[in-house]
Parts: structure tokens; C-alpha cells; sequence
């Protein structure tokens, strides 16, 4: 079958099975009709707000049935959608919508509105008010652009990133392993963040019901993926981390029976928590993808391999190759730990900044930050982020395994760990996220002697109780450091 645009994917779902569930959303269910006609009146009145072919539609807002179709109306004009989480804050937010260049927003308060004179701004809920039945909009050509998507900001500002492919998928071979026309999925992510975007816009134009949560839980997830008979769930580190730390008998009270597959996104769980994952729900039914929205490639593992190769997160997926570099852009052998570098063999995984530069070397190239190194058999080992690296006085330190080892810890729910200022190196210093609960340093210290041995212990610890992470995984590092440097 020949690979069709996202929404006209959807408005033939809707016309082979238009009673089936399509979104569920804080006790409302809407069919496949439903949501192909409602999609119908916000395209037109988008339209009638001047959008047309190629023009930039700025989003945002928290979890809803208005935002995931907010995304399909952008799409039925040829539009391109720019989903901003809000969380980034005002500040930010006016400037990426400024930097965007978009000519309408949605879903944004009135006080980021004031700020955009010119910008055509719309209510999520003005868009999708009952109005009077329309007949159903042409066809229009195929959105050139699937979004400008935006990085998380953890090591900066954040970067606005085009995916510069048209907005398609073939319903029969989707990009996610494991989804299917007619499954279910129960979708803890952020809507606006890249992989919910993705994750949950590919599944409901294929036909798959997206079942939202509002705000995450691990045991409400549970619960709904039980009621729903959900059969995949696209996840990243904290939500994995969540579950499997839920008390054995938590877990037990939830029949998973009808789940297929979990795919985790993004990269960078401790290895604990993915032998705790296999062990819970099997190795055939646990993979992994490692990518961003900003890289020309991905990767790619199931349980089994990881069993394995325990540790990596795959090996590069159809179309791509993975090499490691050093600073001065010589090709490392495998073992040898450098910047990990990607390539697109397809001509197909094209994106540009908006605001910021690649970091690219002579071949075809790109780097997005991260560290690690290959194997024998090709499989990638994550360190961690460059930017994120502690300057020790023995020599660079890796946060990301630090931090695994204190959430191993049940009274934890997230740790961030960051380096502090100390003569002419920085110390080890860790934000623990412990939601109110008692806990002191000579307990973590403690876990840690038996544990992880060969992890290095912070110099220095701090408590907090609120999470130091975003449902995709991303810390603000930048801002934790400069509340507690000055800089």
C-alpha cells in the first residue's frame, strides 16, 4: 500500500469504520467520524483565519482530544504545525513563536498572546466549538513538513528544529514497532513533546485508538492500559522507571495480557530498571529506539538483544550508519568512547535548525550532543551528554550513571546530578527528588557501596520534592547549575 498523508490516512479510517473508538480523553470517547468531522470544522476555520499550504500553525497546551486533532486540522490545509510544550515558560515561548515565524498560535494565554502583535491567536476550545455541519474540506496537497519541533533546552536554549519530510505514513508499515490499525494506546507523553507528537499522531491516523492521560501516574497507566486492553505504549526513562518501581502487588492488580510491545524512545535508562522491565512483562515483549528529532538516523533493539548486549541501545536501523568520532573528527574503533556521529544512507531524514547550527564533519556526518561507543557488532553504548560531562579532577565524569543508581533507591523519584564549581575542576554534586519522603545521605551513600560499586558518590547532596525531570527525560541542567552558581 503507497504511503498517504497523515490526515488523509485518518479521513479514510473514518469512512471504512466510523464508529470505531478513535481518542478517549478524560471520560469522553470519540469515534473515527467523530473526530474526521471535528478535524473538518477546525481546518475551516483555520482556513478562514488565512492558513493555507506551507504556513506555520504555533500549538500549545497540556493533554487533550482538541490538541491531538489540532495537529490533523493544520495538516488537512497543507499547513505545518509547531507544538511548543508549555512548560518552557513565557519567555521562552514568545520568542520560539516568534523566532518560528508562525502566523497564527493556538492553545496559548492570553499574556504570551499580547506579545505577537499580527499573530492571529485561537482557543483550543473556540476551534473546536459546535458549529453548523460543512461539507468536508478538498483534498490539499501534502503538508511539506511533518513539524517544526523544538529541542528540550536542557544544555541551552532551545533549538527549533524543521522535519523537513512531508507529513505521510503507509498504514500498513508505520514507523513504530509494534503499532497497529487496531490496537490501542494509552499515551502518558506530552502531546507537544517529540516523541508523543509523533507517537501518538502516527497511531491515530492509522487507525489505532489513543487513550490520553492528563497528568502521569504509573498505577493510573496501569489501570488504563487494563480497561482499554491496550496493546503498545510508547515510553521514555521516567515513565519505565515508574512502572517497574510500583510494589510488585501494584503491578500485579492490572491484567496486561492484551500488551504487545513497549517501546522505549530516547535513550538513557539505567541498566536495573531495563532488567526490571524484561523480567516484569518478558523480553519479546520490551525494544528500544534511540533517536531524536534532530539526528539523520536511529536505532534499534528488542529484549533479546539486550539481554545480550546488555547495556546498549541498538544498532543503527535501516537507512543509517553509526560511527564514533573524536574531538579533532578521526573515526575511534570500536570500544573507544568519542561523539557518537550518524549518517542518513536514504536521502529521506532531512531537518535545519531555525535558530542554531549542526554539528556536522566531512561525509555526511551530524553529532547532537551525545557520547558513547560501538561494540564489535556495531551496537551503541550511551556515556552521555558532552555538555552534560563533569570536568573531575581525574578526568571527565558521566552524570547519567550516577543518577541511575540513586533512583535505584525507593524513596526516590528522580535524581539529577550536575557539576559545581571547585578550584579548577567541579564537584559531584546531586539533586534528589525524594516527592516528600524521608531519606539521608548516608542511606543513598550506603545503596551505593553495595550496588554500584564502581559508580562514582557525589561530593555533595541536595533534596527536593518536586521532579527534576520532564516526561521525555529532559532536565534542566543549565537552570539547576546557574540557581546554585550565580552563572
Amino acid at each position: 500500500m503507497p504511503a498517504v498523508s497523515l490526515e488523509q490516512a485518518l479521513r479514510d479510517g473514518a469512512r471504512k469504520d466510523p464508529d470505531r473508538p478513535a481518542i478517549t480523553d478524560a471520560g469522553r470517547t470519540f469515534s473515527r467520524g467523530d473526530v474526521d468531522a471535528l478535524v473538518d470544522l477546525a481546518a475551516q476555520r483555520l482556513a478562514g483565519a488565512g492558513v493555507a499550504y506551507g504556513d506555520l500553525v504555533a500549538v500549545s497546551g497540556e493533554n487533550s482530544a482538541e490538541l491531538l486533532m489540532s495537529f490533523f486540522a493544520i495538516w488537512r490545509l497543507g499547513a505545518v504545525p509547531v507544538p511548543l510544550h508549555p512548560r518552557k515558560g513565557r519567555d521562552e515561548l514568545v520568542q520560539l513563536v516568534r523566532t518560528s515565524g508562525a502566523g497564527v498560535a493556538l492553545g496559548f494565554p492570553a499574556d504570551h498572546v499580547e506579545q505577537w502583535p499580527g499573530v492571529t491567536a485561537i482557543g483550543l476550545d473556540e476551534l473546536f466549538r459546535a458549529g453548523t455541519f460543512v461539507a468536508p474540506l478538498p483534498r490539499a496537497s501534502v503538508s511539506p513538513r511533518l513539524r517544526i519541533g523544538s529541542s528540550g533546552g536542557s544544555t541551552g536554549p532551545s533549538k527549533l528544529i524543521s522535519v523537513d519530510v512531508p507529513a505521510i505514513v503507509n498504514p500498513t508499515r508505520p514507523w513504530h514497532y509494534g503499532l497497529r490499525a487496531d490496537g490501542t494506546h494509552v499515551v502518558p507523553l506530552a502531546l507537544c513533546d517529540g516523541t508523543g507528537f509523533v507517537a501518538s499522531t502516527v497511531a491515530l491516523a492509522i487507525g489505532c485508538h489513543q487513550v490520553l492521560m492528563r497528568e502521569f501516574d504509573a498505577e493510573e497507566l496501569l489501570r488504563l492500559m487494563a480497561e482499554h486492553r491496550a496493546d503498545w505504549l510508547a515510553a521514555t526513562q521516567p515513565v519505565l522507571v515508574a512502572l517497574v518501581k510500583l510494589p510488585e502487588q501494584a503491578r500485579a492488580r492490572h491484567d496486561l495480557s492484551a500488551l504487545r510491545c513497549v517501546t522505549q524512545y530516547s535513550g538513557g535508562i539505567a541498566e536495573w530498571a531495563k532488567r526490571a522491565l524484561i523480567d516484569w512483562l518478558g523480553p519479546e515483549r520490551v525494544a528500544e529506539s534511540y533517536g531524536a528529532t534532530d539526528s539523520r538516523g536511529s536505532t534499534w533493539i528488542n529484549g533479546e538483544e539486550w539481554l545480550e548486549h546488555p547495556g546498549s541501545v541498538g544498532r543503527a536501523a535501516d537507512g543509517c550508519e553509526i560511527a564514533i568520532f573524536d574531538a579533532a573528527g578521526n573515526r575511534l574503533a570500536p570500544g573507544e568512547v568519542g561523539l557518537v556521529y550518524l549518517r542518513d544512507l536514504t536521502g529521506r531524514r532531512n531537518f535545519h535548525y531555525l535558530n542554531a547550527e549542526t554539528e556536522a564533519i566531512e561525509g555526511g556526518w551530524e553529532n547532537f550532543g551525545d557520547m558513547g561507543s560501538l561494540d564489535e557488532d556495531g551496537y551503541l553504548y550511551l556515556i552521555d551528554r558532552a555538555k552534560d560531562m563533569i570536568r573531575g579532577t581525574d578526568g571527565l565524569i558521566a552524570p547519567l550513571p550516577i543518577e541511575g543508581a540513586i533512583e535505584l533507591h525507593p524513596a526516590v523519584r528522580s535524581a539529577v546530578v550536575i557539576g559545581l564549581p571547585a578550584g579548577d575542576a567541579e564537584q559531584v554534586h546531586a539533586i534528589v527528588d525524594t516527592a516528600g519522603r524521608d531519606i539521608s545521605e548516608d542511606d543513598l551513600q550506603r545503596m551505593l557501596a553495595e550496588w554500584f560499586p564502581t559508580v562514582r558518590v557525589p561530593d555533595t547532596w541536595e533534596w527536593a520534592d518536586t521532579p527534576l525531570r520532564d516526561l521525555a527525560g529532559k532536565a534542566q541542567r543549565l537552570r539547576l547549575r546557574a540557581g546554585r552558581t550565580g552563572r
